[in-house]
């Protein structure tokens, strides 16, 4: 076999003079694959994710999504499809390959009928190699699945088992050696398969036997070749991901000319991307019929049949008016299948709740009535109010533990009665203008929520510190007492408070305020978790919805971070600023359902 050099000089003689064809037809196997196969993938997709996965034994716990059994299922159907419709691509291309090589100039039109006279063997050659090669990605799966856990939840993403400990690890490596040999057993079974007219399993064979005692030189030759491409994608891809970041920095307000700019961006880049694996696909099969031919000759096999007619040396563009309709229809499945891909995975984004931190807290006293009908007006959709209980068993508003912050008092309100409490004005250290407000009661909130739109909803905390676990039953009480427990949700941080909520009343939601990941997080019963800014991230939001929870951010308040966390799917964002984000979702309301999406693609 001709040296390495050599051969890699040939290819892209061999392209440049092929390039028309081989692209023709690489943008019309994409084209009608990815009509076929992306919106079977994409609704399956879509009622996976939106399915509430659960395990009913407490031995599995609950589900991890890329670990689980219908994550497994859903990759390795993801990857059938692209290495069916990989494969067959290629076996269009070596056909315009094999005559190009000979010295022939490829024909599209003869060369698309007999695909389509072979369509029968080439899909079932390629179903079959896909469906071994897929199967022998599962246990790379499992290990892969496992580490990206343990990398995102910094080391706590789950426990070893059979398939993830040392054996899976020995296994993985075992399908890994496996799937290389048989990817290199089977790399001319294409081409004896439609250059020979040979049959399904006398095409694998012959491959097989034509590699034997050449698989180190093809191996040689074909990782130089991926490494190669490999490289040059990375590049690409991190000068194309800092581009988008910088663009994204600079057109976080839906704006139609940000949206503009942001489309176009994502347009030059999907295009850059589909040239480049075009390029990719076609100098590979150059690739792999140069050396297919190169090996027959040197075993003198004739069995080859010629693939298509010759043409002229020189075929003239202008001779085929068509083409420029073929490139337009590039343009057009370049972009268009990327988000048509998008939109179907992509689950309508609603856009989150306003929830007020503590009322308005910017514009009034927090945890006051004040900053209560403040968040009114502000346009919150939920008021987050924290709730302790005093010595003589009144349920109060305050945060810390102290009165210090609001009134300047050392002493907290468990060691002070009602009386005592409502002697305290907690408006001054805010504002003059605010002189005189005292610290309200759950009582006082009830009843003024009584009053306005009953859509807006009460998030009560339970701040209690721990000191008083009678604090629960004081809620309950409260809130059953002025029937308003399908108003509200309880947050807290401590899961002995909501384990007691859940038992006294299963139907009032509760959600796990989260300030950093632990092992059993996702075993908790809980229905949302209130989650800090500091650690939200895709894949938490990805792992909260395969378990079928909601995910509220606190604390948000710069317009930025407001449109990132809205482009995630958040179920509400918590703030000190409510108006603010109240105006923001207005306009982002008004986008159209496609720029919503584009915002989402591009904010991550």
């Amino acid at each position: 076999m001709a040296n390495s050099k050599r051969v890699f000089r040939s290819v892209l003689s061999d392209f440049k003079a092929s390039a028309l064809s081989l692209a023709t037809f690489s943008i019309l196997s994409k084209f009608v694959v990815a009509s076929l196969s992306i919106p079977a993938v994409a609704l399956f997709l879509r009622s996976l994710v939106s399915m509430p996965v659960r395990s009913k034994s407490g031995s599995w716990e609950f589900f991890e999504y890329s670990g689980s059994f219908p994550g497994v299922v859903l990759v390795m159907i993801v990857v059938f499809f692209w290495l069916v419709g990989f494969l067959v691509e290629q076996s269009g291309l070596l056909l315009i390959a094999s005559v190009k090589v000979r010295g022939g100039v490829p024909k599209i039109r003869e060369v698309l009928l007999k695909f389509l006279r072979t369509a029968p063997r080439i899909v079932g050659l390629s179903s079959f190699q896909a469906g071994v090669y897929t199967l022998c990605f599962v246990p790379l799966l499992a290990v892969f699945a496992f580490v990206t856990r343990n990398i995102i939840d910094s080391g706590n993403g789950g426990y070893p088992s059979f398939f993830t400990g040392f054996f899976g690890w020995l296994l993985a490596a075992a399908s890994l050696l496996v799937l290389v040999r048989l990817m290199l057993s089977w790399l001319f079974a294409m081409h004896f398969g439609l250059l020979c007219r040979e049959k399904f399993l006398k095409a694998l064979g012959s491959s097989k036997k034509l590699v034997k005692g050449n698989r180190m030189r093809l191996a040689h030759i074909l990782g130089r070749f991926w490494l190669l491409t490999v490289v040059i994608l990375l590049v690409f891809s991190l000068a194309f991901r800092g581009g988008r970041e910088l663009m994204v920095s600079y057109s976080r307000e839906p704006t139609s000319f940000n949206i503009f700019r942001l489309s176009l961006f994502a347009s030059a880049e999907t295009v850059f991307i589909t040239v480049f694996w075009i390029v990719v696909a076609g100098l590979f099969s150059i690739l792999v019929t140069r050396l297919f031919l190169e090996l027959v000759a040197e075993n003198n096999l004739e069995a080859l049949e010629e693939a298509g007619t010759y043409l002229s040396k020189e075929p003239k563009i202008q001779k085929r008016p068509w083409i420029l309709l073929l490139l337009g229809l590039f343009a057009f499945q370049a972009t268009y299948f990327d988000y048509y891909g998008k939109l179907l995975v992509e689950s309508e984004v609603d856009l989150p709740l306003v929830t007020a931190h503590r009322g308005s807290s910017l514009k009034a006293p927090e945890n006051t009535m004040s900053a209560i009908i403040q968040a009114v007006h502000d346009g919150a959709d939920i008021i987050e109010i924290d709730v302790q209980l005093t010595s003589d068993g009144h349920v109060v508003l305050n945060h810390d533990r102290t009165l210090s912050k609001v009134a300047g008092v050392s002493k907290s309100v468990p060691e002070m009665t009602l009386e005592e409490i409502k002697a305290i004005d907690v408006g001054r250290r805010f504002s003059r203008n605010f002189a005189g407000e005292r610290i309200a009661t759950l009582e006082e909130v009830i009843e003024y929520m009584n009053e306005v739109d009953t859509k807006i909803k009460l998030n009560i905390e339970l701040k209690d510190y721990e000191k008083t676990p009678m604090i629960v039953q004081a809620v309950l009480d409260t809130l059953e007492k002025h029937e308003f427990t399908e108003r509200i949700v309880i947050t807290s941080t401590s899961r002995d408070r909501l384990a007691a909520v859940r038992e006294s009343d299963p139907a009032i939601r509760i959600g796990l305020i989260v300030t950093y990941i632990t092992r059993d997080l996702w075993s908790l019963d809980v229905d949302f978790y209130s989650v800090s800014s500091t650690i939200l991230n895709g894949a938490f939001m990805i792992r909260a919805r395969s378990y079928g929870r909601d995910v509220h951010v606190w604390t948000v308040n710069d317009t930025e971070s407001m449109m990132r966390y809205t482009s995630m799917g958040v179920s509400s964002i918590i703030t000190d600023r409510p108006e603010t984000l109240s105006q923001l979702l207005i306009r982002k309301a008004q986008l159209s359902i496609f720029q919503r999406r584009v915002l989402a693609v591009l904010s991550f």
